[in-house]
């Protein structure tokens, strides 16, 4: 159990220094202004070789950057000034969040490239199992298609009847009807995990979330099947159906022992193999499995198909040992920061990643503390890099370092300012530890 602040007035001297670090006072000052540096060169470092285009005007996104937080900076002070008369200055936490969500946007628009080039893989894979073509790659690929939508199909076969019946729609209605239905979940998996409304609405905006719904990708749907989690854990199980080592959340399950759900989701994914078999037939099982082999071959030709994956940057050896560490975390807590953690893990273990990939550290990251919440956000807001690895870095540390976490029993109104939670929120609310 947390311990309030209010508690430590008259604890042992070590006691009160532990709870006044818990409660976040160090990154109301100094801290909180180094943070702002960091986050300010990772932007930079990161976007010096990148453009920002909007219109006929184009320009050096660091630089665009620059400008427009010099700007929003002015403004800021000025509505401080008129609305908050005893603060001479920004705090650090609302600098850090300025230059963090000027990222999102600029990022968001620099992304804007192919509307729905995921979903037309997709629609693709439909049209081909309709016409009883091949659907799945039988040979590896040594050179980027010029239309991205030429990607390989890597789903299983009983996702072909659905996306089949998408393809038989309009293609214009199949994507309206993918597209809101993919905002509607990611905004109800938001609030599930404990964000408000209209926060919930306005996270669209988060770079992960905005391309994935941009590209039309799975993971956004898939991310409401890990909201719930804690209510419903069968639905850990499926959100495999789609990409197989997202199954690794379903892992949890074993942690609490909800034996029944963890047995249900594994029936449903059967069932739902033996329903659809009459439809696909045993054979694109073996194609779908000899697919999966030659897009790891294809890897070695077009490294870019790791996405920014750990794979891609480390020797296999050590990404396995950074997999099996962070499961092994995951195991070592209980209840809702077990699931987050296993969330985490998969990001961690993903064998291809790319931006939509990171939805599932959500409730990692609202765990952390107003100022490191903002930092991790804005390394995650730039254009697709490897600089996720920083933000899951600060996740990871947050394990070992409880100073960096919420403590909800604090007072959050006072030290925990602009966490989208808000003063008393939880991740997952409501649900039993």
């Amino acid at each position: 159990m947390t311990t309030a602040i209010s508690s430590g007035a008259n604890a042992a001297p070590w006691k009160r220094i532990w709870l006044r670090a818990v409660a976040g006072l160090p990154l109301s000052g100094l801290g909180g202004w180094v943070l702002c540096v960091l986050l300010a060169i990772d932007v930079i470092s990161v976007t010096k070789a990148t453009d920002f285009s909007i219109r006929n005007m184009t320009g050096e996104y660091w630089l665009v950057w620059l400008l427009v937080v010099a700007v929003e900076l002015l403004l800021a002070g000025c509505l401080v000034a008129r609305f908050r008369p005893d603060a001479r200055l920004l705090r650090p936490v609302e600098v850090i969040a300025i230059l963090a969500v000027t990222a999102m946007v600029m990022t968001d628009v620099t992304m804007m490239w192919a509307p729905l080039r995921d979903l037309g893989i997709y629609l693709k894979a439909g049209n081909h199992y309709l016409a009883g073509s091949p659907v799945y790659m039988s040979a590896a690929i040594t050179a980027a298609p010029a239309d991205p939508k030429d990607l390989p199909y890597l789903y299983p076969p009983f996702t072909l009847p659905v996306f089949g019946a998408l393809a038989i729609l309009p293609q214009r209605l199949a994507e309206v009807v993918w597209s809101l239905g993919s905002v509607g979940l990611a905004i109800f998996a938001l609030r599930r995990i404990g964000l408000p409304g209209r926060l919930a609405v306005l996270a669209l905006l988060w770079p992960p979330i905005f391309v994935g719904v941009w590209v039309g990708n799975v993971a956004v749907p898939a991310l409401a099947l890990f909201a719930i989690g804690p209510w419903l854990g069968s639905g850990l199980v499926l959100g495999a159906a789609f990409k197989s080592y997202t199954g690794l959340a379903s892992l949890w399950l074993v942690r609490e022992r909800r034996w029944v759900e963890l047995g249900t989701g594994i029936a449903l994914l059967l069932i739902l193999a033996a329903l659809t078999m009459p439809l696909v037939g045993v054979d694109l099982w073996f194609k779908w499995l000899a697919a999966l082999g030659w897009y790891q071959k294809s890897q070695d030709y077009l490294p870019g198909l790791y996405g920014f994956g750990l794979v891609r940057y480390v020797p296999f050896v050590l990404y396995l040992a950074a997999s099996a560490a962070a499961v092994l975390a995951a195991f070592l807590v209980r209840g809702r920061e077990s699931l987050a953690r296993f969330g985490t893990a998969t990001i961690v273990a993903s064998p291809s990643l790319f931006g939509h990939g990171l939805l599932v550290a959500v409730p990692s990251l609202l765990s952390l503390r107003s100022p490191w919440l903002w930092l991790a956000l804005g390394l995650l807001s730039t254009p697709q890099n490897p600089h996720w690895l920083l933000a899951v870095g600060l996740i990871l540390l947050s394990w070992v370092v409880p100073g960096m976490r919420r403590q909800p029993q604090a007072d959050l109104a006072v030290n925990e300012p602009l966490h989208p939670l808000g003063a008393g929120g939880e991740v997952w609310p409501d649900t039993a530890s």
